[in-house]
Formats: structure tokens, sequence, C-alpha cells
């Protein structure tokens, strides 16, 4: 790995969200990184520190109006932070300008806007026609286990989802090493805090709904579903279809994912945990289970491990992989992180270990 001879310049747009605070606390942090530029439409002209209460007295750097020009000029990286669908015209331009002008500048999306492949999946599933299928085509999906040596090379990333991060995760090696029943459907049941619900108060962020409570939402038709779909396809080479079940529960921060998949032999936990080592041998944020032991929320929480352990049934010939990971963290902010040293020949730790 490259080491730096001069600061990284970061800028984020949408600085004042929840996942952008999150961003902005590893960021303050990182030793070659010099945040550079920090926008946010509804929080103009106040310190970072004002915002995210926890950066006071820490980043004293004042957001500022969304202005392309200056961003192209300014940044080495910027971070879109903004909620799915709003800034996807203005990252089309800001694209597009950054090749009209010759910039080197990276951009790593923390929105769904570049993660599917297949424009006509947006109308479907996030409610608004995607008008720019040059760059999804040309958009590298940043789960850094799977796709380190295009995101190694890229200047566009689709920083994946938080559910879609976990379940990919927790899946993989069992689809990449051909264990899996073909004619089974995949299930997926997930667990997460309420800070998966965002800043904007709704229903499942809501005190109120959410204490002394589990609940369900979007049972079979979360957004996140398609794009489990397209990662797990391109591992197994065919189409899978995924049935999600997500629930919030509460607590703040995390979140966990209990997959199940039918498999094709008879198998033991141990040699199903052997493949799952082999597979991310070289992954420095996953932490294999040993067998009997399964991942927990309070261990990754605050951190960009993701926990994963297995169990075979072999009553039932399925296998339950779970995974833990912090949605704030793994799910958005410090894979965006870890993204960005993998573009910018860093090791992959680089500011992420606390």
């Amino acid at each position: 790995m490259s080491i730096l001879k001069k600061s990284i310049r970061v800028g984020v747009v949408g600085a004042s969200s929840l996942s952008a605070g999150v961003l902005l606390k590893i960021l303050s942090r990182h030793k070659y990184v010099s945040l550079a530029l920090l926008t946010s439409q509804t929080k103009t002209g106040q310190e970072a520190g004002e915002i995210h209460r926890a950066l006071g007295n820490i980043l004293r750097l004042k957001t500022t109006k969304y202005e392309p020009d200056k961003i192209i000029r300014d940044c080495d990286v910027v971070f879109l932070a903004k909620p799915h669908g709003e800034q996807l015209k203005g990252t089309s331009f800001l694209s597009a300008l950054a090749q009209k002008t010759g910039s080197a500048i990276k951009f790593i999306d923390l929105s769904a806007d570049f993660r599917l492949k297949d424009a006509s999946l947006y109308k479907e599933w996030y409610g608004f026609t995607h008008g720019d299928r040059a760059l999804l085509k040309k958009a590298v999906y940043g789960l850094p286990e799977l796709y380190f040596n295009k995101i190694k090379d890229a200047d566009f990333i689709a920083n994946p989802g938080c559910y879609s991060t976990c379940a990919i995760l927790s899946l993989a090696p069992i689809l990449a090493n051909k264990l899996e029943d073909k004619s089974a459907t995949v299930v997926v049941e997930a667990i997460c805090g309420v800070s998966g619900a965002g800043r904007r108060p709704n229903e499942r962020n809501m005190a109120i709904e959410v204490q002394e409570n589990i609940k369900p939402y979007k049972i079979g038709i979360h957004p996140h579903t398609p794009e489990i779909e397209q990662e797990l396809a391109v591992l197994s080479h065919r189409k899978i279809k995924v049935l999600f079940a997500p629930c919030v529960a509460p607590f703040k921060y995390g979140m966990l994912t209990s997959s199940y998949l039918k498999l094709n032999k008879r198998i033991t936990t141990a040699d199903i945990l052997k493949k799952y080592r082999a597979f991310y041998k070289d992954a420095p944020f996953i932490r294999i289970m040993k067998e009997g032991e399964y991942p927990e929320i309070q261990n990754v929480t605050g951190t960009n491990f993701c926990d994963i352990g297995v169990h075979y049934n072999s009553r039932t010939n399925t296998c339950v992989a779970m995974a833990c990971i912090d949605n704030l963290f793994k799910g958005a902010a410090s894979q965006a992180v870890q993204n960005m040293n993998i573009a910018f020949g860093l090791k992959q730790t680089e500011g992420l270990l606390f």
C-alpha cells in the first residue's frame, strides 16, 4: 500500500444527516484526511459541531451552500450522504463535470442511487425513475470483501445498504462454494436499531412506537431486497429470489440478520466454518465465530466489524448464517471510509480501528 504525501481533501454533501455525523466523526481523526467542504441544504452556515453535538469543540468547519464547481475544485473525494433519489440528478451532473474538467475526484455515494445495475428496478423499489444508465454501469458496488480489486481503481463507488451488507456477507461463502440448493428460496430475517429509520421523525424511530416492542415493517417489499438478490446472483451465477423480513427494535445502533438456506448436500458446521475462514482470510473486518458461538450486536456497535456465525441443521439440511454489524458504521459511514482507503491506496483499516 502506498502512503500519501499529502492529505486527501474531503467533501461531504448532505452533512447534516445521521450517517454524515458518524462519517465526520471518523474523518475528523483520520490522519490522511483534510476536511475541505461540507454542504447542507437545511443547516447552511452552521458548524458541524452544532449539527452533530458529539463533534462539539472537535470540528468547527461550517456548512456551505451546494456549489458543484467548488466541490470539483476543492475536493479529492466527495461523500454523498443525501436520502435516496434527492441527489440523483446532482450526482450525475457532478460526475459529468469532473469528466469534462479532467478532474481526478472520486465519489462515494451512501444513498441507494447507484447500487442497482438494472435501472428499471428503481421505479418499483424506490419510487423514482433512474435517468443515468451510463453512471449506473460505471459505478462499483462498494463491498470491499467482494470487490476490493474494482474499488481500488474506481472513481465512483456505490456504498452498500446496511441490511444488504449484513445479509450478503453472511451468505457469500455458501454461494461462492456452490453449497446451496438451487431450488430453494433465500430467507433473510433482520432486526435493526431505531437509527436505521434515519433522523427525520417517523413511526419507526419514535419512542412510543418502539419502546418495549419489536416492529416488523416492509415485509417482502423492503428496497434492500433487489440489492441482496443482485449480489447473491453474482456469486451464484444465476437469478436468486430473497424473502426479506426486517424488524425495528428498541435499541439505537446495530443490526442482526439471520439467513436461512437449504444446502445441496450433507455437511458439518465445522466444515462450513472452514470455508468461511478461507473465503474471508484477507478481510480484516470480518470475524468468524467459533462453532456454537453466535454474533451479538453489542460486540460490533461503534465499529466497522462484521461478526458472522454459522449453524448447520442436519435435521432440515439448512444452513443458518447470522451476522451483526453497526448499521451506521459498517452499514454506512465506516464502510464508506474503508472504500476511500482502498481507492487511495491506504490500508483498509486506516482510521477505523478504535
